[in-house]
């Protein structure tokens, strides 16, 4: 039985867009704060700012880049599913520095954001086969990416309060 799609009816194109470059500026904004503490677990099971941000560099470029240039190269591609939480532990993530993981997140960003931008509101509706949800379009990706900020953005403000 497949999961169910969390991201049916997403937010227009725009709205979403808009909200990746917020996240954006919100990771710029971190990595402005001098007072940042990088390696602080709330809890031993829990992840530092600086494994979320690797989190969330490897994600931008290994998942959601990698699924939208799939999608746009290959309107029938198949979109892999990933478990991305299990890397922190093999790349050894609270040993890396994190405030250059956030730097090329912010970079990576950019860089979804230049390609996305751009399409036609068609090529939006383009739809690949994901391993765990079946028929899933670059809209629906995208919201998908949108949502994981939205998660990562939780962690962030947990930590910083």
């Amino acid at each position: 039985m497949l999961p169910t799609r969390t991201f049916l009816n997403p937010p227009p194109i725009d709205a979403l867009l808009a909200e990746l470059a917020a996240f954006r500026e919100r990771i710029v904004g971190l990595l402005a704060d001098d007072s940042a503490d990088w390696s602080r677990r709330p809890a031993e099971a829990e992840w530092s700012l600086t494994e979320i941000a690797c989190h969330l560099r490897d994600v931008e470029r290994e998942v959601h880049q990698a699924r939208f240039q799939a999608l746009l190269a290959d309107s029938s591609a198949f979109l892999p599913g990933v478990d991305a939480d299990e890397w922190a532990i093999p790349r050894n993530y609270r040993a890396q520095d994190g405030r250059a993981a956030a730097a090329a997140f912010v970079a990576a960003r950019a860089e979804t954001i230049a390609l996305l931008a751009p399409l036609p509101p068609d090529v939006w509706e383009t739809q690949g086969q994901h391993t765990f949800f079946g028929p899933t379009s670059l809209h629906e990706l995208v919201y998908l990416a949108v949502q994981h900020d939205r998660v990562h953005g939780q962690q962030i403000d947990a930590l910083r309060a």
